[in-house]
């Protein structure tokens, strides 16, 4: 889920001044009292080496740290500077007790190889420096950032990876879904609504089978993913299904078509505004009996959605750290598709590196709470289709099935979870029946 009041107070908590000045008090006791312990053996110039190493390992940490958990900390940030000198220094609280310096000591930060850089000191200063610097450009900007989402009146976007962390989200109020759009201007509009990590080019080849058809279509990229990576803070389903409300209202009753979780999307648009929808098609929609079922075939599918659902801190991590590489990850994404999943295009594989962390944890842990989606499928408040892919792995249709009430109209078709791009005609065929 995405942080609650009190969990963005607690992302501020490094950065209290009163927390801080505590620390700076006890960093400068602790290197003076280090910086005299080099007058035993009249080396005190090893302390400015291994104090600025730290200083720029540190800083270098920092930094990480920011750009991959979109939140400043550890909450000691002074300690971990007094912790890596303590750490780099090592080898000089051993020449005490009588141990020679060698090279394996160089795992201590560069204890020994450290003296040879050329410049000695005044070197490893600009070097301290600059990290150091680098460090508090990116904190400033992420707290303008933040500043600037909380006056315009959005939850602080603490956790918000990539280039979030150094600009402001924009506000979903204002700025409507990018929408990938096909077809004439006249007739009832079909909303084609993604699933999990992905975006409108998913729908693409069905987009262009309706079009041809004559039909209108209209393919938004949910909050936090796709061209939408910059829209919002917050990605519960009543948060995807508030913007997707906004890009249909004043316009006449559309037809909600929703692959996986974007079926829950749908489900929460048509409770929340029945006025605005005439009818649902929900193709393999992600609906589980129960959270174990969902774990089990979602988690079963992708590591990182069984770690997300698991909340273990290892998927923020690794998501956090794709955000960063999501540059060179786009570049070869289509390469690796063609490899494993040659259905899809360029874009679809592009689109499963493109969105926001946040984003990707709120939806996939949604899934473990289907209750919306599965009293939806029992009971239809709407004319609702259902197309049910007889070979899908992900959403099986002998579990499927029982969930589906008699107002439910069932089409079992040949094909897995990645029908829309595998059978573009037959999608559209079933939009259209």
């Amino acid at each position: 889920m995405s942080l609650a009041p009190e969990a963005w107070s607690r992302a501020y908590l490094p950065l209290r001044p009163r927390s801080l000045a505590i620390q700076l008090v006890v960093l400068v006791l602790a290197e003076c009292a280090l910086f005299a312990s080099y007058d035993v053996h009249d080396a005190r110039f090893h302390w400015a080496t291994h104090f600025l190493v730290a200083l720029g390992f540190t800083s270098l940490l920092l930094l990480a740290r920011l750009l991959v958990t979109g939140a400043p900390g550890p909450r000691p940030l002074l300690m971990l500077l007094l912790g890596l000198h303590l750490y780099a220094m090592a080898p000089d609280l051993l020449f005490f007790a009588g141990v020679v310096h060698a090279q394996w000591m160089n795992v201590f930060l560069g204890h020994v190889a450290s003296h040879y850089l050329p410049g000695g000191d005044g070197t490893w200063l600009v070097l301290a420096l600059l990290c150091t610097g680098a460090y508090v450009a990116a904190l400033t900007l992420w707290l303008r950032a933040r500043g600037a989402e909380a006056a315009a009146g959005l939850p602080p976007g603490v956790g918000l990876t990539g280039l979030a962390v150094l600009r402001p989200q924009r506000d979903p109020r204002v700025v409507p879904l990018a929408v990938s759009t096909a077809g004439g201007q006249d007739g009832q509009s079909l909303v084609l609504l993604h699933g999990l990590g992905a975006s409108s080019s998913f729908w693409a080849p069905v987009a262009v089978e309706l079009a041809g058809r004559g039909a209108r279509t209209l393919a938004p990229d949910l909050l936090g993913f796709g061209a939408s990576l910059r829209l919002g803070t917050h990605f519960h389903l009543d948060d995807q299904a508030a913007a997707v409300i906004r890009l249909i209202e004043g316009g006449g009753p559309v037809v909600l078509v929703a692959h996986s979780y974007g079926a829950a999307v749908a489900v929460e648009v048509a409770r929340a505004r029945p006025d605005l929808v005439a009818r649902l098609v929900l193709v393999s929609p992600a609906a589980f009996a129960d959270a174990a079922q969902a774990r089990d075939h979602i988690g079963g599918r992708s590591w990182l959605a069984r770690q997300t659902m698991r909340g273990a801190p290892v998927a923020g991590l690794v998501c956090g750290t794709m955000c960063l590489l999501r540059r060179p990850l786009t570049g070869i994404a289509p390469t690796v598709a063609r490899r494993t999943t040659p259905v899809a295009s360029a874009a679809v594989a592009r689109a499963a590196t493109t969105h926001l962390w946040p984003a990707y944890r709120d939806a996939v842990t949604s899934l473990l709470d289907s209750d919306g989606l599965v009293s939806w499928l029992a009971r239809p408040g709407l004319p609702t289709t259902v197309l049910v892919a007889a070979d899908d792995p992900t959403v099986l249709a002998a579990d499927l099935t029982p969930l589906l009430g008699p107002g439910v109209r069932v089409m079992t078709v040949a094909g897995t979870h990645l029908l829309p791009l595998e059978d573009p005609v037959v999608v559209a065929a079933a939009v259209l029946a």
